[in-house]
């Protein structure tokens, strides 16, 4: 039988190095958000369908991985992470003090058509904070996100700011239902605003205007937004609620420095959003890197009790894509020396004594037992390998307690005390 190699289309296969910079992407992730006081959720990979056919809106219903299993129950592959940490929420953690913070990271499944930064299996790391209603859960999210970003050195990104509950607003006065709203808010989100505001005019007639010239609204400054506002002549039900909270985030991202606008056509294609949301941008790239977003009403829609919460998730390879666009993917991960211990002996203990002490100061170790004939073709082995030294137990290096080093950049070499190994120093 011939088993095919080549990983089923829309998936890969990720080998050293990239392995490498997704293990610290979720390292650096999973710090800063402790550092803020989330706590690491783990879930299912596999979950009901039923948590994301409740909410998740036209564009994650239709691209889920669902089947059956073997006792006839439908399940899907998680396509996201918030209806099953909410599903999680609702299920262990409702007696837990307000707020709940907890964060995440793994993999998603979207049934999509492959292209750049897009797969049909994808990382993700993220947040949610459950159970502040005020404006300073959503605002610690851009912080949190800011600070991660600082530490893996990306910069070059901007957030695209909009409240979903005003174009929702505007669309629940014109008496539009809200499975139709889903499917108008997704038309949008796939910019097909002409065909969403052909089924808008169904129901508002030439108000439906109001929502096209909405749509048109891009805000640099609190003031351009005040402006805008104000001209479009909003209900004032919207002004004192979704515009007021949206000036408020709006001023306080760029109170803290961060490069933020608001854009009214930015609706995101979940559809359980009630407030905030968000995406993250990076120039020249027409691919979001990560997005979020206030979902107060998901734990009723899961047969919850009502609470608010926020949220967030970014694409480990989109963010890969955005740190190799501004040339500084490299040093995401820094190498550790790496040294080829080489035996001529077969003494297991004193072996193990030379390596765990190049370990204990952080320097990789690969142990190699040979024959000393083989010395020198070992030694070039490393070289091509891309190690930076090769260590040397002979029988006189045994009989003596110490070690050879030989650093391969410069050629330099020099015998060591075992002992001596774990000092600064000793392998140069």
């Amino acid at each position: 039988m011939r088993v095919p190699l080549e990983p089923a289309r829309g998936t890969r296969d990720i080998l050293p190095p990239l392995s490498e910079y997704y293990q610290q992407i979720t390292t650096k992730f999973s710090e800063v958000a402790e550092l803020y006081g989330y706590r690491l959720a783990i879930i299912p990979t596999i979950e009901h369908f039923e948590i994301y056919e409740a909410k998740s809106g036209p564009g994650i219903s239709k691209s889920m991985y669902v089947f059956q299993d073997k006792a006839g129950r439908t399940i899907c592959l998680r396509p996201e992470f918030t209806a099953s940490l909410v599903r999680a929420y609702l299920k262990h953690l409702t007696a837990w003090p307000k707020p709940v913070k907890l964060y995440y990271y793994g993999q998603v499944f979207r049934y999509e058509e492959p292209q750049l930064g897009r797969y049909r299996e994808f990382y993700q790391v993220g947040a949610e904070y459950i159970g502040e209603p005020r404006a300073f859960a959503d605002i610690e999210l851009f912080q949190l996100i800011r600070d991660f970003y600082r530490t893996v050195g990306l910069s070059g990104y901007a957030f695209r700011v909009n409240d979903i509950s005003i174009a929702r607003g505007l669309l629940s006065r014109w008496g539009v239902p809200e499975e139709v709203q889903d499917d108008v808010l997704h038309m949008v989100d796939k910019g097909e605003t002409g065909r969403a505001l052909e089924v808008v005019r169904g129901y508002a007639g030439p108000e439906a205007s109001l929502l096209e010239s909405l749509l048109e609204v891009r805000a640099e400054s609190p003031s351009e937004l005040r402006a805008e506002v104000e001209r479009l002549g909003l209900p004032q039900e919207l002004l004192s609620t979704g515009v007021s909270r949206l000036l408020e985030i709006f001023e306080a991202l760029l109170s803290l420095g961060l490069r933020a606008y608001v854009d009214f056509r930015l609706v995101r294609g979940l559809a359980y959003y009630t407030g905030t949301i968000f995406e993250v941008s990076v120039p020249g790239f027409n691919l979001s890197i990560g997005g979020g977003g206030r979902y107060d009403t998901l734990s009723r829609i899961l047969g919850g009790a009502e609470v608010p919460a926020v949220g967030f998730s970014l694409g480990v390879e989109r963010t890969l894509i955005a740190l190799e666009s501004e040339k500084v993917l490299e040093s995401l991960a820094k190498p550790r020396p790496r040294t080829m211990l080489i035996s001529l002996v077969r003494d297991l203990a004193f072996v193990d004594r030379v390596a765990t002490r190049m370990r204990e100061r952080g320097v990789v170790v690969d142990v190699r037992y040979s024959q000393k004939r083989r010395l020198s073709d070992l030694v070039g082995q490393a070289s091509r390998a891309g190690y930076d030294y090769v260590a040397i137990v002979g029988e006189a290096e045994l009989g003596e307690g110490k070690v050879t080093v030989k650093c391969l950049k410069t050629g330099t070499q020099r015998t060591v005390d075992a002992d001596a190994l774990g000092d600064p120093g000793a392998l140069c």
